[in-house]
């Protein structure tokens, strides 16, 4: 398992059976997430956006947006306001389609994930141009243990895209562009993340099928689950309101309307978050594929640092979190977070998009989401069994008092669930500290209150 090596707090929340229950999240839910997607609009640059859906099975579903979806850097696209259903680029996620497609065909016979390549590829580009060490199988491209070089490490064929977005990209072209860097490794020695692989998958499953990829995994997972908004285009802009898709090079370029031939196989699917969550939930209800080829999707062979196939492996603070990102000039995620908490009894799904490359995604978006719905009464408990200090009333609407037997109060600390510190005025008469919070956003906080040594921290509902 790969771990977020991030600094965290641990707080919690308690909530009734009956708010849990509802497919409405309860309101300091709805308000704490849009203050997590609103503070996690990326500061460098200034028409950033983010689109967000979060879906607790059996229990609620929220949605939020903040920023912008197109930035209006280019004549091409005015500026618009991100929006709940705006369409994007998914980036890399489309890598879990194209392994379900791969173990759909399997399923099907027509297939093995331990087949050599060669059994479907001409042999000269299996010889001559990837040219392995040693056997290269289907599994190896599913988990990146193939050795073969990933296509956008190539700085010709980089260059090449970043000049002629609009440019048409074979399969061909684009297993070359990997492949010509020569191999990183021999088969399954070693973990190297390859969009290439997943050129090749592609290119398998239209010899296999006789018919072209995007058509296979359109009939294998969109119209089977009414995926409305989702499709692999086949025109450079993105069809009604999307998002943008903007990278910082030392310079901001555009890159909204690019070819998706660019992306074949490994990052061209557009969907929503909606959309993505659907398939998700989809995939891991059996819905798609079966529970044999669902166990092969999530094994974890050796050596693969924490990758399935099509799956990535993370835990946030000892919980199981998988999915995967996706970046192409723009940021995304889909994940399924293993928690039991009272919000979230069944753990929950998870999807966004950033409209800018690079997003600090884990920081501001996947690790205080997953502190605020993990809520753990225990934490509670240990926190505040001392009470030397009262704060009330909590939940708070305007005032929020804290009272104790003395005025030896050395600082007061209010953050907010990404851990940063917010301020509100605070004033102070006869042992109470009156803390002014009716301009923060309603949600969740935390209260750290420092006497001389003594540290005591409370968890804070404002609404």
């Amino acid at each position: 398992m790969k771990k977020l090596h991030i600094i965290i707090l641990i707080f919690t929340l308690a909530f009734s059976s009956k708010e849990a229950k509802s497919q409405t999240p309860p309101q300091v839910v709805v308000d704490s997430l849009q203050a997590i997607l609103n503070q996690a609009l990326p500061s460098n640059f200034q028409n950033s956006g983010v689109i967000m859906s979060v879906y607790a099975p059996g229990q609620w579903t929220w949605s939020g947006a903040a920023g912008n979806g197109i930035a209006g850097i280019t004549a091409q696209q005015p500026q618009t306001n991100a929006s709940v259903t705006d369409r994007f680029r998914v980036g890399s996620i489309t890598k879990m389609m194209v392994a379900v497609c791969i173990l759909k065909l399997e399923e099907d016979g027509l297939l093995s994930i331990e087949d050599p390549i060669d059994m479907y590829l001409r042999p000269t580009l299996v010889n001559d141009t990837i040219a392995p060490s040693d056997t290269v199988r289907i599994r190896h491209l599913l988990n990146h243990t193939s050795g073969i070089a990933n296509s956008a490490n190539n700085t010709s064929c980089q260059q090449n895209v970043l000049t002629n977005p609009l440019g048409s990209h074979s399969l061909e072209e684009a297993i070359y562009c990997g492949a010509s860097q020569g191999e990183l490794f021999p088969p399954e020695f070693a973990w190297g993340y390859s969009n290439t692989n997943y050129s090749i998958l592609a290119m398998i499953i239209e010899t296999i099928t006789g018919q072209s990829y995007s058509s296979y995994l359109t009939q294998t997972i969109i119209t089977p689950l009414n995926l409305t908004q989702t499709e692999i285009p086949v025109n450079n802009q993105i069809s009604g309101p999307h998002m943008g898709c903007y990278w910082n090079i030392g310079n901001w370029i555009d890159l909204t309307i690019i070819n998706p031939t660019t992306y074949t196989g490994w990052a061209d699917v557009v969907s929503t978050t909606q959309d993505l969550i659907t398939f998700y939930a989809a995939l891991r209800n059996g819905q798609l594929i079966d529970s044999t080829s669902w166990t092969e999707m999530q094994t974890m062979y050796p050596g693969t640092f924490g990758y399935g196939l099509g799956l990535d492996f993370y835990t946030i603070t000892s919980q199981n979190y998988v999915g995967h990102y996706g970046e192409v000039a723009n940021t995304s995620g889909l994940f399924f977070a293993d928690i039991h908490s009272s919000l979230c009894p069944n753990g929950y799904y998870i999807a966004y998009n950033f409209n800018i490359q690079g997003a600090d995604m884990q920081t501001y978006i996947d690790v205080p989401v997953l502190l605020f719905l993990n809520n753990n009464v225990n934490s509670v408990t240990e926190m505040n069994t001392s009470e030397k200090f009262q704060v009330f009333p909590n939940p708070c609407t305007h005032y929020l008092q804290i009272k104790t037997n003395d005025n030896a109060l050395t600082s007061i600390t209010m953050t907010d669930l990404s851990g940063r510190i917010v301020n509100p005025v605070i004033t102070h008469s006869s042992g109470v500290q009156l803390l002014d919070v009716s301009v923060l956003p309603r949600g969740a906080y935390i209260l750290t209150i420092t006497e001389g040594m003594y540290t005591e921290t409370h968890k804070v509902i404002l609404e």
